[in-house]
């Protein structure tokens, strides 16, 4: 045995030690076996620390209670179990530099079996379910599962690099750690980032939460395993050759992370969720039906449109009053939680009515305050709102969500003003933090978060990220502590460990388009598959800039019917936006096909209703994901791994939505115009460019060469603020060179950007548009013959939100090629079926093989929907919201050619009595060779259970009708709690 000296900082926990020490030398002074009890490795604030040090060897060890800490070089390694198949890897110099236990997991180590040994090369801990191998060399860990298949294994020779760094006058660490990922792997997860592909494989990411960006730091792999870093600042996501390598800006416990392996990818989930929190169940009517707009004004207006929706017959559960109900943008009552009296006279009798139609209200707040209110005043009492104004109203600060007095003041006053008044749910928009116009963008968000200065845990640098856990953590510990309804909460931010919250994220302000539409297919999953369940965004897109004339634009409205269509299979259901008129019921008249569309996909949904719910419980109960990537059902097919635009809704359903258009097909995009046809002043490709300080350039800044012009600053989406700026708001450039013509005839020549622009050729101003706005395009015609020299000039300004520029063209071929002929209406869509079960077309009940692609036709009402055959699914009635009808008959389908197995579930839809064991479940089980299903006997009661129901039993065959109108019923039963058999 070796000897040991401890090096432990002042504030550390000296631990005691089990000798289970090896080295390649012998010493005399270690401890003698049992001479201690077991440490845990944990200091007084549950953070893991590095305490000993070995004297004359370069790899060394100690076993911990729950684990085992080694020792290679300068790098202490810690490895804490924290189930079977779960445990926390934290690497660092021999200090940490936490102040606050984790914000994250609230798991703690457990005491599970395992055994260690030995080898020349390295060290081995086994577990029942999971096997670690730590290289002796250079500390890098291999995960196995039992049997010796290889999950994952840090990179080998480098697994992390720590450097000290001192961050606003505090110790912390720089860190970054490395995985080699197999060459067949898919990794999904980090939350929605706006990206056209799900599988993350060769991206490289900013963690960095922004007005359209969910920042979640957990990665889940093909492979049956998840890793969930536990760091807050600013982070890089990179996969390439190198491997795939995470990097914080600020580590205080230098690289810490959990590494989750589990016999299938919803196994993992439960291992996340072990660490982190389980999802509480929301209300029944939360799966309904959500209808918001930029903003209802006031409670005539809000009531009309509820009243209006109940006329038309068309489903709703929620109507959602935005904010500025509390006033004017311009004075101090920025969300006070208060209402304006001239506007929302009665609040409390507008909520009432708005319950006598058997709807739900959800109401916006916001983290900024107003100054001129009674929640700004108490929390200034405290120091506990940041000193920058909000952007918006230049009298609001966003207070200390940080601080749990914070968290306490700020939830009273939502009890008092909204709760208390009969608010059923709380918006709580802005959560990013957001700080100032630059939401949109993570460069901006980094240095606007930061320049808040220290909240009460720390500085912005290390906690940059996780605003939206602990506001949303605040509402719903107050909500919990006061009443016992359910909460549900939105928010436009998320982390890890939000789901114990309650809260489901949105994928903030999107712009309508097409391209934004299959963002939300691709890469809504990669929120749900981190272990947070519920999501959803936008239905149509929040800002309608593309399509002049809003509502009253076909292409448009084809858009939204086939957003609301994906919207039908989103965990919730949204309407939302501004620009536009988008109550379905407006369309009924204005474009028949389109409300036909609408009103289709939301009866659909709501037939869906005992489905949903049901995994809603699976959700809560059984760490089950309802959205889901096609890989946490079929994650041994390769080809899913190229498919981004179909996703599983539970276990049954394969949605594969349009995103594209088919009725109304615009033309392409101007083409960005490329270097070929571009010169600088002095000859090179390109243009020469100059950036300025302020709107009118007013003061010089850097030079530069631009091969095209084609931003989003910053370019690319990684990269810093341009050299010499000092921001990405309120700058200004200049472009200027020569345009070569390549052809003779009339160019359509233009810019697209957003904020101020003007062309100017051959010294005239050709296209001006010097206005803040968002980003839209505007071309002008100009005839050139073939090699003519057009000298350019660009003139831009910035001033806040995004930040687009790029110089077009249409050539005059390319304008003659968009005067030909229309081309013939295509509504086929082609759809990957995974391999392992056959499918039934949803509509036809045509049956498929796995493995194989097939093609329908997608009519506007029509998205293609797959079912897993082997699958049950019951079906509610045609109502007009969730809770409607509760005594009404369900529809049973089967889709034979496998077992089945789902489980209905029953409760008061409102309450928490659930978890106090107030609830009903009975299992329907379908044997596949004997041809029959049997109806389990029910599993608890509540009170006003329903307790005898009718079941229609539908065997879906390609004979029989499919669709979402009712089945054909092959056996009707009544079912009074015992168990039935029924042959089929």
């Amino acid at each position: 045995m070796i000897g040991w000296k401890a090096t432990v900082s002042a504030a550390l926990l000296v631990l005691c030690f089990e000798t289970s020490v090896a080295a390649q030398t012998s010493g005399s002074d270690a401890p003698s076996r049992g001479a201690a009890a077991p440490a845990t490795g944990l200091d007084d604030k549950g953070h893991l620390q590095a305490v000993l040090r070995p004297a004359d060897s370069a790899f060394a060890y100690v076993r911990l209670r729950e684990g085992v800490q080694v020792r290679v070089g300068d790098i202490t390694k810690n490895v804490i179990f924290y189930g079977p198949a779960s445990v926390r890897v934290n690497a660092n110099l021999g200090e940490n530099y936490w102040t606050a236990p984790s914000l994250v997991v609230i798991g703690k180590p457990q005491p599970i079996a395992f055994t260690v040994g030995e080898t020349d090369n390295a060290l081995t801990i086994d577990s029942a379910k999971l096997r670690i191998e730590i290289s002796k060399a250079n500390g890098a860990l291999r995960f196995f599962d039992p049997a010796g298949t290889l999950y994952t294994e840090e990179k080998p020779g480098a697994p992390q690099t720590l450097k000290k760094v001192t961050i606003s006058g505090a110790p912390t660490l720089e860190a970054r750690n490395v995985f080699t990922l197999r060459p067949d792997e898919a990794i999904y997860g980090f939350g929605f980032n706006g990206e056209d592909q799900s599988n993350r494989r060769g991206k490289e990411l900013l963690l960095v939460q922004t007005n359209v960006g969910i920042i979640i730091p957990v990665m889940m792999s093909s492979r049956r395993y998840g890793v969930m870093w536990d760091a807050y600042s600013q982070m890089r996501f990179k996969d390439d050759a190198e491997g795939a390598s995470l990097w914080a800006e600020s580590a205080p416990g230098g690289v810490d992370y959990y590494f989750m392996a589990g016999e299938t990818p919803d196994a993992v989930i439960g291992a996340y969720r072990a660490l982190t929190g389980q999802a509480p169940m929301y209300p029944k009517q939360a799966f309904g039906l959500f209808m918001s707009k930029e903003r209802y004004k006031t409670q005539d207006q809000l009531l009309e449109v509820a009243r209006a929706f109940r006329k038309e017959g068309f489903p709703l559960d929620y109507i959602v009053q935005d904010w500025q109900y509390w006033g004017s943008d311009k004075d101090g009552s920025w969300s006070g939680m208060i209402w304006d009296p001239a506007r929302y006279p009665d609040p409390t009798g507008m909520i009432r009515q708005v319950h006598d139609m058997n709807l739900k209200l959800m109401v916006s707040i916001w983290p900024s305050i107003g100054n001129d209110t009674a929640l700004a005043r108490e929390l200034d009492r405290h120091g506990l709102r940041f000193q920058p104004l909000h952007w918006i109203s230049k009298h609001a600060r966003v207070y200390d969500a940080y601080s749990s007095l914070g968290r306490q003041i700020y939830f009273k006053h939502i009890k008092s003003g909204l709760l208390d008044k009969g608010v059923d749910a709380l918006w709580m928009d802005g959560t990013e933090i957001e700080v100032a116009s630059a939401m949109w963008n993570a460069q901006d968000n980094i240095r606007d978060t930061k320049a808040l200065g220290s909240n009460a845990l720390g500085d912005f640098t290390r906690y940059l990220n996780p605003y939206s856990l602990l506001t949303t953590a605040g509402t719903y510990d107050g909500q919990r502590a006061s009443s016992d309804r359910r909460v549900f909460t939105l928010t436009r931010s998320a982390w890890a460990g939000a789901q114990r919250t309650a809260a489901a994220s949105w994928s903030g302000d999107i712009f309508a388009s097409w391209k934004t539409l299959k963002q939300q297919v691709a890469d809504g999953v990669n929120v749900t598959v981190t272990g947070n369940p519920y999501w959803t965004q936008d239905a149509g897109g929040f800002f309608v800039a593309d399509f002049p004339g809003g509502e009253q634009n076909p292409a448009w409205r084809e858009l939204y019917a086939r957003w609301l269509q994906f919207s039908a299979f989103n965990p919730i259901m949204r309407i939302h936006g501004t620009n536009v008129e988008r109550e379905p019921y407006l369309f009924k008249t204005m474009d028949p096909q389109v409300y036909g569309s609408l009103l289709k996909s939301t009866r659909l949904r709501y037939r869906l209703l005992p489905y949903i719910y049901g995994l809603s419980w699976q959700v809560t109960s059984n760490n089950y994901t309802l959205m889901r990537p096609l890989m946490m059902d079929f994650p041994d097919d390769r080809t899913i791994d190229r498919i981004d635009d179909s996703f599983m809704f539970g276990p049954s359903l394969l949605v594969h939505p349009v995103t594209r258009a088919m009725y109304h097909l615009l033309p392409p995009p101007a083409a960005t115009i490329s270097s070929e046809y571009l010169r600088t002043p002095d000859g090179q490709p390109g243009l020469a460019g100059q950036y300025f300080e302020g709107e009118n350039f007013d003061t010089p800044k850097s030079r530069f060469i631009d091969t095209k012009i084609d931003h989003t600053w910053p370019d690319p989406p990684l990269a810093e603020v341009p050299q010499g700026l000092t921001s990405l708001s309120h700058f200004s450039a200049r472009w200027q060179g020569t345009l070569i013509a390549p052809e003779d005839g009339e160019y359509e020549i233009g810019i697209e950007g957003n904020d101020g622009y003007r062309l100017i050729l051959d010294g005239k101003t050709v296209l001006e548009d010097w206005n803040a706005g968002a980003a839209r395009y505007k071309g002008t015609t100009q005839t050139f013959r073939k090699g003519q020299l057009v000298k350019v000039a660009i003139e831009y300004y910035q001033i806040d939100g995004n930040r687009v520029l790029r110089f077009a063209w249409r050539r005059p071929s390319e304008r003659q090629a968009l005067n030909a002929p229309a081309p013939a209406l295509d509504l086929s869509m082609t759809t990957y079926l995974p391999k392992g079960a056959d499918w039934y077309d949803f509509w036809t009940n045509q049956r498929f093989s796995g493995g194989e692609r097939v093609t329908r036709q997608a009519p506007l009402d029509i998205l293609p929907l797959y079912v897993r055959a082997g699958s049950i699914v019951p079906m509610g009635p045609q109502v007009q919201y969730a809770t409607q009808a509760p005594e009404a008959p369900y529809e049973v389908r089967i889709y034979p050619g496998a077992d089945a197995r789902f489980t209905v579930y029953e409760d008061d839809n409102e309450t928490y009595a659930y978890e106090k064991g107030e609830r009903a479940t009975y299992d329907l089980v379908w044997n596949d060779h004997a041809r029959t299903l049997t109806i389990e006997a029910r599993q608890g009661s509540f009170p006003n259970m329903v307790r005898e129901r009718k079941l229609n039993i539908a065997l879906m065959t390609v004979a029989g009708p499919g669709g979402f109108e009712p089945a054909r019923a092959t056996k009707e039963v009544t079912y009074a709690g015992k168990r039935i058999v029924v042959r089929l």
